[in-house]
């Protein structure tokens, strides 16, 4: 079942990233997803949310956040929710339902499902 929804959450957000930016935390997320064939990642890592969201609002009128599902994530989503909406962006978190599914807290996290089993 893990292997199934692992490889749905991949598939699904490859595809999506092909037309929708991503947000990620952090460098090491971002390594990790372009691994797995997912494009257009935005980091948040030492960069002001307004400009970000500024920059992508010019671009897109969607984008994926896919913050980690731990305290400080959950901080960052709900903060960057509010700033995205204020642009008329829409958010996608239908992947961070995943990562709760898969029983990840961080994007990191899904490198040790490649190695379990």
């Amino acid at each position: 079942m893990e292997e199934k929804l692992f490889a749905e959450f991949i598939t699904l957000l490859r595809k999506k990233s092909e037309s929708i930016p991503v947000i990620v935390e952090g460098k090491n997320d971002e390594k990790l997803l372009r691994r797995f064939g997912i494009k257009n990642i935005y980091t948040l890592s030492g960069k002001n949310y307004f400009d970000l969201v500024e920059q992508l609002g010019e671009q897109t009128h969607e984008v994926i956040l896919l913050t980690d599902v731990d305290p400080q994530g959950e901080k960052i989503f709900k903060k960057l929710s509010q700033i995205l909406e204020g642009f008329n962006v829409r958010v996608d978190s239908s992947f961070r339902e995943y990562l709760k599914k898969l029983g990840v807290k961080e994007v990191e996290e899904l490198k040790l499902l490649l190695f379990k089993g």
